[in-house]
C-alpha cells in the first residue's frame, strides 16, 4: 500500500538503489557519509541523464523515486543528494532551451559532459538574501582582464564539501542574474568549515559559501539575459519537486515504524497494539495522509516533464509552472509534518530514546517548510497572484 508504483518502478539506473539506502542508514550511524558517496559516484544515481535523455517523464519519476527511498534512511542525506539530482535534472528539462542559447549552451554543455566522463557531483547555490534585510544581493560579479571577477557570499548550500563542480547564480551591475560554472577547489571561492543548520541536519553538509576574488574565465559565464529566466525558474521546479520526494520518503519511513511498534507493543489482553480499532484508525490517517501527498507531488509530473515538449520554453510559462510545483511542494511539506508530529504521538517517549527514526527523521522533516523557499513565500506569491485576478 506504502509502495506507489510510480516510486518504485525498476527505472534504469537505480540498480544500487537498495544498497545505497542501505549505505545512508550506516552513514547515519557512523555520523559519516565517506563510503555512501564513493558508492553513490560508482553508481548509475547521478548519472540518470545518461539513461533517461530520450523520455523526460522517465527522467523525472526515476531521479524522484531515487530520492524518495534515500529519504526513507536519511531526509538529510537526500537533501543533499538533491543538489546534483536537481541540477541534472533541471539540465535535462532544459535541453532544448539551452541547446538554443549562445553562452548557456556551450558552458552547460561543457558541465554535463566532464560531470558524466569523470563521474563528478554538481552543487548549486544563488546569491540572493542570507542575511538580515530581506532582499539583499549577496555576491557580485565584474569584468577582470578576459573574464570575470566575484565577490560576496552565498546564501547556502548543501552538498558543500562533497561537490567537485559549483554552479551558482551571481548579480552583475543594475542587477541582473549571471550563472557561473567553477570547480569547487577554485582559489577564492572558499565553502564554510561551520555547519549552517547543526545537527538535525548536519548530514546534509550544508555550509555558506563565500567568494573573495574569485576569478573565472569568460566561458565559465552565461548571462545576463532574460531568456534564462525559464532556466532559473525550472531549476527551482526541479528542487521542488526532488525535496518535496525525500521528505515524502522520510513520512513512509515514520508510517513503517509506527507499524512496526503496533505490532511489537501488546495490549493489557496480550494481543498486539496493530489489533486496536483506535490504534488502526489512527494509523490510516498517517497512511491516508502520506499516500494523498504522493497523489500531489506525482501531479506535478506530468506538467514538469512536457514543459519543454514543444516550442521553446519562455519566462512565463516557466514561472506558471514554478508557482504551481512550489504550491504542492507546501502541500507535500505540510503532510510530511502531519506525519511525523503524529507519528511521535503515537509511539511515545520512545520515539525521543536513543536515535529512534521517528525522533530523527522527524526533526529533520522540520526543515521540509523552509526551503527551497519558506513556507510563507509561497503562500505571499499564491495570495497576491490570485488577489490581482478577478474583479
Amino acid at each position: 500500500m506504502l509502495s506507489p508504483p510510480e516510486l518504485s518502478e525498476p527505472y534504469a539506473g537505480l540498480e544500487d538503489l537498495d544498497y545505497l539506502t542501505r549505505l545512508a542508514e550506516d552513514a547515519v550511524a557512523r555520523g559519516r557519509t565517506d563510503d555512501f558517496y564513493a558508492a553513490l559516484r560508482r553508481s548509475e544515481i547521478p548519472y540518470l541523464l545518461s539513461h533517461h535523455a530520450g523520455d523526460l517523464r522517465e527522467l523525472v519519476l526515476a531521479s524522484l523515486a531515487a530520492l524518495h527511498a534515500l529519504g526513507t534512511a536519511s531526509p538529510a542525506i537526500a537533501l543533499g543528494v538533491s543538489q546534483h539530482m536537481a541540477t541534472m535534472l533541471a539540465f535535462g528539462l532544459s535541453g532544448r532551451l539551452l541547446e538554443e542559447h549562445e553562452t548557456a549552451g556551450p558552458v552547460i554543455g561543457a558541465l554535463l559532459q566532464e560531470t558524466l566522463a569523470q563521474r563528478l557531483l554538481i552543487a548549486n547555490t544563488t546569491s540572493q538574501g542570507g542575511g538580515n534585510r530581506i532582499g539583499t544581493k549577496g555576491s557580485q560579479i565584474s569584468p577582470e582582464g578576459e573574464g570575470f571577477r566575484i565577490d560576496g557570499h552565498s546564501t547556502f548550500m548543501s552538498l558543500a564539501t562533497e561537490a567537485e563542480k559549483i554552479v551558482f547564480l551571481t548579480y552583475a551591475a543594475g542587477g541582473a542574474l549571471v550563472g557561473v560554472v567553477t570547480d569547487a577547489d577554485t582559489p577564492g571561492l572558499e565553502v564554510s568549515g561551520e555547519l549552517l543548520f547543526g545537527d538535525h541536519l548536519a548530514l546534509a553538509d550544508t555550509r555558506r559559501v563565500f567568494f573573495d576574488g574569485l576569478h573565472v574565465e569568460a566561458d565559465a559565464v552565461f548571462g545576463p539575459d532574460p531568456a534564462l529566466n525559464a532556466f532559473y525558474a525550472l531549476q527551482l521546479v526541479c528542487h521542488n519537486l526532488c525535496v518535496s520526494a525525500l521528505y515524502l520518503g522520510g513520512g513512509r519511513r515514520i508510517v513503517e515504524e509506527v507499524r512496526r511498534h503496533g505490532r511489537t507493543s501488546m495490549l493489557p489482553s496480550g494481543a498486539p497494539l496493530a489489533t486496536s480499532d483506535s490504534f488502526g484508525a489512527n494509523v490510516g490517517g498517517l497512511v491516508i495522509t502520506y499516500l494523498n501527498a504522493v497523489d500531489l507531488l506525482l501531479s506535478q509530473v506530468h506538467l514538469v516533464s512536457t514543459l519543454t515538449g514543444g516550442d521553446a520554453l519562455d519566462p512565463a510559462t516557466a514561472g506558471a509552472a514554478l508557482l504551481r510545483v512550489s504550491t504542492a511542494k507546501h502541500g507535500v511539506a505540510r503532510s510530511a509534518e502531519t506525519v511525523a508530529t503524529e507519528g511521535r504521538k503515537l509511539i511515545g517517549a520512545r520515539a525521543f530514546m536513543g536515535d529512534h527514526p521517528v525522533g530523527r527523521i522527524g526533526a529533520e522533516i522540520a526543515f521540509a517548510a523552509l526551503g527551497p523557499a519558506t513556507e510563507k513565500l509561497i503562500e505571499r506569491n499564491v495570495g497576491l497572484k490570485f488577489l490581482a485576478e478577478g474583479t
